[in-house]
């Protein structure tokens, strides 16, 4: 697949490192926010709520940098917002109350609101079938990250402050601002001089588009119960359930590993794979997990095998989801990506604000969270099923020889 592009290997190697690293910020701290939420004397809501703020933070600058990349150039975009969030990361160890550790963590978030520039260069350089495929392996470093953070958040607070746990994220950021300073090339620079009118017409042909609207709106809610999970299992493993660190790693690991499960799955597909195909099965594999960790409540074993499934249903469809979906406009992948990045940080943040809301009148019991996917699930399989019904219907009729 890269034979022809080795020089891209390179900054995809540490576009994906800088990726991992805004993940890896987040995850590492979970199993950590019990002690940070009592440090603070804050309240058990407070956990969710730095999550959703960190995912604001994420939304908070998108519709300014698609035009700023298109004219400035994306590596010169993408090396200030690594500088930006490595100044938050900095920040957050001296913060002395609950509001001081919130707001910072919103500005650390505002680093993932750069993310979608290395993506609007994928998409640029490479072909629909690889396009497909490196999505899904970027993709994967977003559920990579709840795999190995817990384990090494879990393992730093075993024998240091928690506030070394954003030191690290400052080390590892440091090395990918470099790394990126010596690989990324400049990219399209597609509007040497700005014009408002012209950025705001695109920015109403995108959100005017009922394709692509559609089709991220249904990622967002798609990818919101596991971005939920993440941030209410520590108040629902070790909290309420009063598990162990061990027992919390466990669940993260089992979950999660479906959707990598998935993504090594979609890379051994021939070229030929229908994207059409792909959302369909994926949908309804990930409908029949959320079904039975619904039932199987009670019973935490069961109920991570199904999540397992839920998340490798999710994987197998997310990648071509978000593939048509950001083709469908026929404008500036820059601006094109900005927009689906504001819109699936809005969605996601609201909807693990809903979820903590409902937790929370139950005490954030497991069944809380389990059938309050059900619906849900049942919601996002029948969006995709409309979402492809459309793509096809869009897709020219094939030709035959007469």
């Amino acid at each position: 697949m890269f034979e022809k592009r080795r020089p891209l290997l390179y900054f995809s190697l540490f576009f994906i490192l800088y990726e991992l690293t805004i993940y890896l910020s987040n995850d590492m701290i979970m199993p950590a926010m019990l002690q940070v939420v009592k440090d603070y004397q804050g309240a058990p809501r407070h956990i969710a709520l730095s999550l959703s703020l960190y995912i604001l933070g994420g939304a908070s600058l998108q519709l300014f940098l698609g035009p700023i990349a298109d004219r400035v150039g994306k590596r010169k975009v993408m090396l200030a917002g690594n500088a930006l969030f490595a100044l938050a990361t900095l920040a957050i160890p001296f913060t002395h109350t609950i509001g001081e550790f919130l707001a910072a963590r919103f500005f650390q978030g505002m680093g993932t609101c750069f993310i979608f520039i290395g993506y609007a260069m994928i998409h640029e350089l490479f072909e629909d079938k690889e396009a497909v495929k490196l999505t899904a392996i970027l993709s994967n470093t977003g559920i990579f990250a709840p795999l190995i953070g817990p384990v090494v958040g879990s393992g730093i607070i075993s024998v240091l402050h928690w506030k070394y746990i954003f030191l690290i994220s400052l080390a590892l950021a440091v090395v990918t601002w470099l790394g990126l300073y010596r690989t990324m090339p400049p990219g399209q620079i597609e509007a040497p001089r700005f014009d408002f009118a012209a950025v705001r017409r695109s920015y109403l042909n995108i959100f005017r588009n009922r394709q692509f609207m559609f089709g991220i709106f249904i990622a967002g809610i798609a990818i919101t119960p596991l971005t939920a999970w993440i941030g209410l299992s520590p108040a629902i493993v070790l909290g309420h359930m009063h598990e162990s660190y061990g027992t919390y790693i466990a669940y993260q690991c089992v979950i999660f590993s479906g959707f990598i499960l998935s993504t090594v799955m979609i890379q051994k597909l021939d070229k030929n794979f229908s994207m059409n195909r792909l959302i369909r099965q994926g949908g309804a594999l990930a409908l029949f997990g959320f079904l039975g960790a619904g039932l199987a409540r009670e019973n935490g074993l069961l109920f991570i095998a199904c999540m397992f499934v839920f998340s490798a249903g999710f994987g197998l469809f997310n990648g071509a989801l978000i593939r048509i979906s950001l083709t469908a406009t026929g404008e500036s992948m820059s601006l094109t990506s900005s927009a689906m990045s504001l819109l699936y940080c809005i969605y996601i943040s609201a909807g693990l604000e809903v979820y903590n809301l409902v937790c929370e009148k139950f005490n954030y019991s497991l069944s809380s969270y389990a059938l309050f996917n059900v619906p849900l699930g049942l919601a996002i399989y029948i969006g995709l099923l409309l979402f492809v019904r459309r793509h096809e219907a869009r897709q020219p009729a094939p030709a035959y020889a007469s």
